[in-house]
This record gives C-alpha cells, structure tokens and sequence, in this order.
C-alpha cells in the first residue's frame, strides 16, 4: 500500500467530527465523511482496499447495520474494503458478534473510553492496517475553481499564483506572470490564502518543469514549531478532498 488508503467514516458522531477527526487527519491520514449509507457501498467500490469505519448508533430504514456489514463484506465490489465499527453501547454481545461472527478486521471502538483512549485506539487500528501506506503527507490537488491562491514579494515586486497541490511538506504552483526560478533558491515571505486561511511561511525550490507552456514549481516548505499553520494546511487538504469526495458522492443515483 505505497500509496496509503482511504479512510471513511460513514455517519460519524458528533465527537468524531468535532474532535477526533482533528486528531486523525493530523495524523496524515487520508480522511473522509460519509452520511448516505445506501450510497456508501456504490462510491466505496471505487476505493478497493479502503477502510470504513460505521457508526451503527445512527439509525437506519429499512435494515440493520449487521445485514449492511454483511452484503459490504460479501459484495464482490467492495469485499476488500476494510469495516469497523463506531458505537456508544457497551453490550458486550454486539461487540462480539462483529468482532466473531462478522469478523469485521477494523475493530469495534467503543467511544465512551474518552476522546485520549479513542483516539489512541483508532490510530492503533490505522496503523496496524497500514492506512498511511509509505506516504509521508497528505496531498490534495486545488481545483482550478478554487479561490487558494499566493503571493510573493521578490526584488521588490509582489508576483501571485495559483497553487496546484499542496502538503503540509510543500506545494506545486505556477505564477500568474513570468518568473524565474532555479532548483535549491530559497523563497521567503510566501503568502498563501487557502480559502480564507491565510499563512505565511518560507521555502525552497525542489523542482520544476514546463507542462504544455505552463512552468510548474515545486516548492518544499522550511520545518515550521508554529503549530497553527500545520493546523491550517491539514484543514484545508481535508476540506478540499472532502468537497470532492462530497461531488462524487452527489453524483451517485440509487435505484430503488
């Protein structure tokens, strides 16, 4: 898994988005928000070898949670997606019957253990199932449609951009005028506006190369202890990933 997989959690309690969720994409875990369970297994067939965390105290119509583990585990589509499961009740059967009978590989995390013990638990199982994969850092591809743009003052002169990709490690970019870069110059004072979240931060060029007449930059952020701009980054790849992943979820028609 070089390459890491995908993380979702389909109908995710309130203490999972208002606080764990935090915990895990800082973590650099590719993270996503679900809250359709009859789309769900149609988007996951997309993501092969992915995990799903189910919150299975979100009530559902029509079936149960067990029988919707079940056809996921089963389906040809999505049999290797990886389950586990979210849940506030202690019954010590339910448990049992995911973890033995169902075999969910993922684990039954009982949230009532406290945010500390969650998280650590959840970061266990992450880790145990290889969800980073050999990548370092999270990276999320700017639609053209976004507003992230940056800025630079070099020799006197502000120069803007758009910006491509970007990590909590670097970004790509191109400017919008022409500007000359060579491999290892150092650019300070970079101002970026990441849909309202705006950082300033410095780097160095690591590399670039010239597509279809566009010269792209790669640019490796300097290590940074000011723990709100990393705060501000993974807030925004998430966010940025996840309105994609929301489009595609839209997409999906269900047939009843």
């Amino acid at each position: 898994m070089d390459q890491g997989r995908e993380v979702f959690f389909l109908y995710p309690p309130s203490v999972l988005e208002e606080q764990l969720l935090n915990i895990v994409v800082q973590a650099e875990y590719e993270v996503y928000l679900l809250k359709d369970h009859q789309k769900a297994p149609i988007l996951l067939a997309d993501y092969p070898n992915s995990i799903v965390f189910v919150n299975i105290d979100e009530r559902i119509r029509g079936d149960s949670w067990i029988e919707w583990v079940a056809r996921l585990m089963d389906g040809e589509a999505t049999r290797s997606v990886k389950v586990g499961v979210l849940s506030y009740n202690e019954d010590p059967a339910l448990a049992q019957y995911y973890l033995m009978d169902l075999s969910v590989p993922c684990g039954f995390i009982k949230l009532k253990l406290g945010l500390k013990e969650s998280a650590k638990i959840l970061l266990t199982v992450l880790e145990a199932n290889e969800a980073r994969g050999k990548r370092r850092f999270v990276r999320a591809t700017v639609p053209s449609s976004s507003t992230a743009r940056f800025n630079v003052r070099m020799a006197g002169e502000v120069h803007r951009g758009n910006i491509i990709d970007v990590s909590v490690a670097g970004m790509a970019f191109t400017f919008e005028d022409r500007v000359d870069l060579s491999v290892g110059d150092t650019v300070s004072d970079v101002q970026l506006n990441l849909r309202g979240r705006n950082i300033t931060i410095t780097g160095k060029v690591a590399g670039t190369r010239n597509v279809e007449g566009r010269q792209i930059y790669v640019l490796m952020f300097d290590e940074t202890s000011d723990d709100r701009i990393r705060h501000k980054l993974h807030d925004f790849i998430h966010s940025t990933l996840q309105s994609e992943m929301d489009r595609k979820l839209q997409s999906i028609k269900v047939t009843q």
